[in-house]
């Protein structure tokens, strides 16, 4: 097995450029697919935010959290989306259906540059070889990426903007010294985007004060006081004005419709409600995935089954496959927006969910050696920070706050550390790291079967 691993891992050093673009290429065809077998105009989306555009469009004005149910989010979303909508309305007036399907280019673009920054964080970690390979490949096959790809909403706008903004803050924190005032310019513009696309791009600000409070640990100087101030006020200047309007307007920063209200009050309850209801972290209920899949599929909507509560299993669920979400008709919470069944073979499902798990094992092996090297703590600020925000948003809440697109900045620095997990395990046992590529490879290539038969799905 060890001459085997040897033999490929030279191939793919030999061969690098060819295997990234093959990936990139087979990514642009499952996309292409995914667009034109989409059931719906505006794609595979969890919360209608196309409606906010369209409020723009037709009135003029930016949508204010009355006119819709998702039209409480800061609105750069609704801004970037208008000139796709907008496009498609020129080619056919009067067609909201050719309009919907252009503002889907919004999406694709930021899910190209999401893949892109994540292929650009492994280069700068020294990633070479097979392991850019395998790393560029896992980001390509992840499900919850690839459904996110024809999903105009404001959460994959938000993953473009962070994996951007993350790149160019590690390439800061790398060299200080040697920062130029476009590169702090460029990560405050990005963090000032991320503040004004969702209420949790908040988390770029926060993760720069982070961060700069440690290079200047480590290196005190005074530019880089004055650099992080810039990025700030940067950041301020350009992503403030909604949570000052939601004051005058609101009272509160962090004004949000319906269910999501309770997660952003400060003064809500962290602990679960009197209802009853419980999060389970302890557990991984795979087995009740499937069921979900199961033919015929059991009724219901989503957020109704226990295993739904299962905090682990439906984030791991919900990003190594939809967890019937698009691929079960009645699973969406809204009755209007019914997606048709998908005939996916549950064995190929099941195969990805457990494979799935090999890099999220490498993800924490890596991790816990990122903690000693500075260079990669900004990537562990970043994910803290953004996983304790998150818990703190949906504990309150007891209906549809468990989705792993709300998490999916995440994925770059998570293949960075699972590629870091990989390289340790290299290290320690030739032998387990050949069988583990090998896991990762079936789960790339099983992960890209999934996506073609769930892009080209019939009932």
């Amino acid at each position: 097995m060890d001459r085997v691993s040897n033999h490929l891992a030279r191939g793919a050093r030999r061969h690098e450029r060819l295997l990234i673009r093959a990936v990139a290429a087979l990514a642009a065809v499952l996309c292409a697919l995914l667009v034109a077998h989409s059931p719906k105009p505006f794609g595979y989306v969890w919360d209608f935010y196309p409606a906010g555009v369209e409020i723009l469009y037709s009135t003029g004005r930016l949508p204010r959290a009355e006119d819709c149910w998702a039209c409480f989010h800061p609105p750069l979303y609704y801004v970037l989306g208008w000139p796709f909508y907008a496009f498609g309305h020129a080619l056919r007036p009067q067609d909201d259906v050719l309009a919907l399907r252009w503002l889907g280019g919004l999406a694709l673009t930021c899910a190209a540059a999401t893949a892109l920054y994540a292929y650009r964080l492994l280069r700068f970690f020294g990633c070479r070889g097979g392991s850019l390979v395998l790393g560029s490949a896992l980001v390509a096959a992840c499900p919850c990426l690839f459904i996110s790809a024809y999903a105009p909403e404001a959460d994959i706008v938000l993953t473009a903007f962070l994996s951007a903004f993350l790149y160019y803050l590690v390439k800061y924190a790398a060299a200080p010294a040697s920062a130029s005032r476009l590169d702090v310019c460029r990560i405050g513009v990005l963090a000032g985007a991320a503040a004004s696309t969702k209420y949790s791009g908040l988390l770029a600000p926060l993760t720069i004060a982070m961060t700069m409070a440690l290079v200047f640990a480590r290196r005190p100087a005074r530019r880089i006081v004055v650099h992080a101030a810039a990025m700030l006020a940067i950041a301020a200047v350009l992503g403030s004005w909604q949570y000052v309007n939601n004051v005058r307007r609101y009272g509160t920063l962090l004004h949000a419709n319906g269910s999501a209200s309770e997660g952003f009050s400060v003064a809500s309850s962290r602990m679960p409600d009197e209802s009853g209801h419980r999060y389970e972290f302890t557990s991984l209920r795979l087995r009740d995935v499937g069921r979900l899949f199961a033919s015929p599929p059991p009724a219901g909507e989503q957020n109704a089954f226990p295993v739904y509560s299962s905090v682990f299993t439906t984030l791991h669920a919900l990003a190594w496959s939809d967890m019937s979400f698009f691929s079960v008709r009645g699973r969406h919470g809204d009755p209007s927006n019914q997606y048709p069944r998908k005939l996916i073979p549950v064995p190929l499902i099941m195969s990805v969910l457990v494979l799935g798990l090999v890099p999220e094992l490498l993800a924490l092996i890596g991790f816990v050696r990122a903690l000693r090297h500075p260079s990669m703590w900004p990537l562990i600020v970043f994910s803290c920070a953004g996983l304790a925000a998150y818990v703190w948003w949906f504990l309150p809440q007891t209906a549809w706050a468990l989705k792993t697109k709300y998490i999916l900045f995440l994925l770059p620095p998570g293949v960075v550390f699972a590629m870091t997990g990989l390289g340790w395990l290299r290290r320690k046992s030739a032998a387990v790291c050949a069988a583990v590529t090998i896991a990762l490879v079936m789960l790339i290539v099983l992960a890209d079967v999934y996506l073609y038969a769930f892009a080209v799905g019939r009932p």
